[in-house]
C-alpha cells in the first residue's frame, strides 16, 4: 500500500516539474506577463507510536521505565489533549489519508513481559487508553519466567487490547544462520511469522496483520516479504508517522531508560513526520561504520532551520538541491555498535513542534547480538 502511494507521489512530482518547465517557457515567450500560482502543499497527517518493554524498577534499565515515569507520560498525553487511538485504527487512517486530530498517539508494548500485565496495563486502564501487545510466542508457550501466560494474554484480549505478532523466537531477522543462504533465511522468517500468527489467532481469536520487528531490525528483502504477505510492520527507530510513511517499517519512539523522563519524551510526543521524497539507501543494513545517506524531505518548515545529527553531533548537509531540500549526510565519527542512527529535525513554521526523521543503521554481525 505504502509503496504504491510513494510511486504515485513521485509521479505527481514529475508531472509538477514538467508543468513548471512549460509555464516557465510560456513566461519567457510572453515577455514575463504570465504568473504561476503557488501549488498547494501535500496534505499532512501526523501521529506518534510509542514502544515500551518492561514497566518496572527491577528489570534492565535499557528497556525499562518505572510505573511513575509511565504515569507522568500518560498524564502528559491526557493534559495536552492527545487522542490515543488503537493501533489498527491509526494505521487505517494513515493509509487512507483520513483526517487526524491535531495530536494523535498509539501505545505499544513488546515481548509480553509480566510487568506489562501487572503494572503497565492497569495504569493505561486508569486513563482509558487503548494499547497493543506484540507477543513473542515461544517464551509464553514455555511458561518462561518473567513473561505472561496465555490466560493473561487472553484476559487482555477479551478486554480490547490488540494482540499482534512479534515472531516466535525474537530473532535478529537480518542475520543468516551459519551456512544459511539468503533465500533460506527469508523462508525461515516467513515460517516463523506465520507460526506466531497462527498461535496468536488460536489463543485469542485475533488475526491482525500487524507485526513488530524484534530489535527493530529489517532489510529490503524482509520489507518486500512483509509487503507481499500483506502485513504492516513496526520498527523501533524514533520518529513520527504520517500519510507518506513506510508501512513496512513504521517508526516508534522508545520512551524508556534515558528517554523516559517527560522533558525528553514531550518533544517526541509532539513531533511530526517529514514527507520523505528520497531515502537512499532505504535498507538500514550496512558494513560501514559511518555510511552516507541521501534524503529529500518536504514539510512546512524553513530549510535554514533543518539540522541533522549523529550521536548528538551536527552533520554537514551536502546539498544536491537546497531549494528542493535534497542532500546527503555522513557522520565523521565511526560507530562501533550494532545499531545507530542519524536524526534530522526542523521546526514546523509557526509552532513549537518539530518534524523528525531517524535513519537507522544496522551492522549485521552474526553471533554479535548486541
Amino acid at each position: 500500500m505504502n509503496e504504491l502511494i510513494f510511486v504515485d507521489h513521485v509521479l505527481s512530482i514529475a508531472r509538477y516539474c514538467r508543468t513548471r518547465l512549460l509555464v516557465a517557457a510560456l513566461i519567457m515567450a510572453s515577455g514575463g506577463q504570465t504568473s504561476l500560482a503557488q501549488t498547494a502543499p501535500a496534505p499532512e497527517g501526523h501521529a506518534v507510536i510509542t514502544i515500551y518493554h518492561h514497566v518496572s524498577d527491577t528489570t534492565p534499565r535499557s528497556t525499562s521505565l518505572t510505573a511513575e515515569e509511565l504515569r507522568i507520560q500518560m498524564e502528559y498525553l491526557r493534559d495536552n489533549h492527545f487522542e490515543v487511538w488503537p493501533l489498527d485504527r491509526l494505521i487505517n487512517a494513515l493509509q487512507n489519508k483520513d483526517p487526524l486530530p491535531e495530536r494523535t498517539a498509539a501505545l505499544t508494548f513488546d515481548d509480553a513481559y509480566i510487568s506489562i500485565y501487572d503494572t503497565g496495563w492497569p495504569l493505561l486502564k486508569e486513563f482509558g487508553f487503548p494499547m497493543t501487545l506484540f507477543v513473542t510466542t515461544q517464551p509464553v508457550n514455555d511458561n518462561q519466567r518473567g513473561y505472561m501466560t496465555w490466560d493473561q494474554i487472553r484476559e487482555m484480549s477479551d478486554a480490547g487490547v490488540i494482540i499482534a505478532n512479534h515472531m516466535v523466537n525474537h530473532p535478529h531477522m537480518v542475520d543468516a544462520l551459519p551456512g544459511e543462504t539468503n533465500a533460506d533465511r527469508l523462508a525461515r522468517l516467513r515460517v516463523e511469522l506465520l507460526e506466531a500468527q497462527t498461535r496468536i489467532k488460536t489463543e485469542t481469536g485475533q488475526d491482525h496483520k500487524i507485526m513488530a520487528y524484534p530489535y527493530g531490525e529489517f532489510d529490503d528483502d524482509i520489507t518486500a516479504m512483509i509487503a507481499e504477505m500483506g502485513f504492516v510492520a513496526l520498527a523501533q527507530n524514533s520518529g513520527a508517522v504520517g500519510y507518506y510513511s513506510d508501512f513496512t517499517a513504521l517508526p516508534r519512539y522508545p520512551l524508556a531508560a534515558s528517554f523516559a523522563d517527560i522533558e525528553s519524551a514531550r518533544t517526541k510526543l509532539d513531533s511530526l513526520a517529514f514527507q520523505v521524497l528520497e531515502h537512499s539507501p532505504r535498507s538500514p543494513v550496512t558494513d560501514s561504520k559511518n555510511p552516507p545517506v541521501t534524503l529529500q524531505l518536504a514539510g512546512d518548515f524553513n530549510v535554514s532551520q533543518l539540522g541533522c545529527y549523529a550521536n548528538g553531533k551536527p552533520l554537514t548537509l551536502q546539498w544536491i538541491d537546497r531549494d528542493a531540500v535534497h542532500f546527503t549526510i555522513q557522520a565523521e565519527e565511526e560507530f562501533q555498535m550494532r545499531r545507530y542512527g542519524y536524526i534530522c529535525t526542523a521546526p514546523k513554521r509557526g509552532t513549537n513542534r518539530y518534524y523528525w526523521f531517524n535513519k537507522l543503521w544496522i551492522r549485521s554481525v552474526p553471533g554479535n547480538a548486541d
